[in-house]
């Protein structure tokens, strides 16, 4: 038993990774007896019920993954689950559950999170471009504090409150031109980037904060990009957030909380390497640990990548001079990370019987996209046409990017609890889709 990260499972864990202390908690993922389960239950026994393809969460793996970060602090920090991760009603009122807030980023969010049971003052508001109708529902929802990306969102902020004869806590977020070495796609923190204030005006819309009579300057916000494997692209960040505060308080500010976002990144292969959730709040704590302030902290992949699978199911299997094709039932507008961010996710066999296989495999969806594929040049053990498959890690960025291309319905969510499951979202059916059109009446 690892003191920070619950029971370790010996069957899935080198002893090389055992060593350097980088398996987190024991997957509720795991075969039984040549079958693939979910905690308790079968995937076979899910498919028996429920069409292809579909999402199924673990909830004790989310439960697992919160209490895991939230224990490897020594310190009080409050965590925010940056809901555009998984935005499902009932991920969100799970981690509510548990004590977490939630970080949001549009008006919609804001919806979400009020629907799942969250108060204002769970809430973060962030993200560029937020919009005046947006910025309105917020401050009447008095969500705990927004946290502002420029001069004239600041501007607009403290208008709208003055319309509204209130005041609205708010900490500005800072772009401290740091590269986290992570994707082109999810960096967030070099100048180059749309997000946060320059650091080099960062001092000068403090003062122009605290000269507005409308807002309340409670903090101050980073957040460098997703996916981040190393430690360094953080420290060096915090550094800067470190010095930074020491100098706002200097200058009179009261900041009374330090936001340091989300981005550390998860376990995608078994040669993926990653900080442990103590070695990430240690950095955290060696910081900030002095300061008297306020640590948040905005995970998302992290609590519920690894919970997810994506369940699809083998239509044909297509050999030409060139490859052999594993055509599965869901496709691109399912899941999108692997052509979007040429992503790995590990693709086994639901019912793993037929042996092993030398070849490679491209796993392939129906769409009339080339970039419709799940996997190219795979290895992986054998299947048939009727085979279910499971693609793995596709609780953070799946169901949220799904779309109706090629007018194909969006899949079901299922959530897993022991040997029990519900469905949470309900499969899209075409006749919902064509509902919301109309043909104009001069066709």
């Amino acid at each position: 038993k690892n003191k920070y990260f619950g029971y370790i499972d010996l069957n899935n864990v080198s002893f090389s990774r055992l060593k350097s202390n980088k398996y987190k908690i024991m997957t509720p993922i795991k075969y039984k007896s040549n079958n693939l389960y979910v905690e308790g239950l079968s995937i076979e026994k899910l498919a028996d019920d429920n069409q292809t393809p579909f999402y199924c969460y673990s909830e004790k793996y989310i439960e697992d993954q919160y209490q895991a970060l939230k224990s490897a602090f020594d310190m009080e920090a409050k965590i925010f689950y940056s809901m555009k991760a998984n935005s499902n009603l009932s991920i969100l009122k799970l981690l509510l559950n548990k004590g977490s807030g939630i970080d949001v980023v549009s008006g919609g969010e804001i919806e979400r999170a009020l629907n799942a049971g969250a108060t204002g003052k769970d809430i973060i508001y962030a993200g560029v471009g937020k919009t005046d109708e947006e910025l309105t529902y917020a401050i009447k929802t008095k969500i705990h504090c927004i946290n502002v990306e420029s001069q004239s969102e600041l501007t607009r902020i403290n208008d709208i409150c003055e319309k509204l004869n209130t005041k609205q806590n708010i900490s500005l977020r800072v772009n401290p031109d740091v590269d986290a070495k992570t994707h082109v796609k999810i960096t967030t923190g070099k100048a180059e980037n749309k997000f946060g204030i320059e650091f080099d005006y960062i001092k000068s819309m403090y003062a122009i904060a605290s000269e507005l009579p409308n807002v309340n300057i409670i903090g101050i916000s980073v957040h460098i990009g997703s996916q981040i494997t190393n430690l360094k692209p953080f420290k060096k960040a915090f550094q800067i957030i470190y010095d930074l505060i020491n100098d706002l308080r200097g200058l009179g500010h009261k900041i009374k909380h330090v936001d340091l976002g989300g981005g550390l990144g998860v376990t995608y292969s078994d040669d993926d390497n990653v900080p442990t959730f103590k070695e990430y709040a240690s950095l955290i704590q060696s910081i900030f640990g002095n300061l008297n302030i306020e640590v948040y902290i905005e995970p998302g992949r992290l609590l519920v990548a690894n919970s997810g699978l994506l369940v699809t199911r083998v239509v044909d299997i297509k050999t030409t001079s060139q490859k052999t094709f594993v055509i599965v039932d869901a496709a691109m507008n399912d899941f999108i990370r692997p052509t979007l961010y040429n992503s790995y996710h590990e693709i086994l066999p639901v019912k793993n019987n037929l042996g092993t296989s030398n070849k490679l495999y491209d796993i392939v969806g129906p769409i009339c996209e080339t970039g419709d594929y799940f996997a190219k040049n795979r290895n992986m053990n054998s299947v048939q046409v009727g085979s279910l498959i499971a693609i793995k890690s596709v609780g953070a960025y799946g169901s949220v990017l799904s779309s109706n291309y090629n007018s194909r319905p969006q899949i079901a969510e299922i959530i897993v609890q022991n040997d029990k499951y519900e469905v949470i979202r309900e499969r899209v059916e075409v006749k919902d889709i064509l509902a919301r059109e109309r043909i104009a009446n001069w066709l």
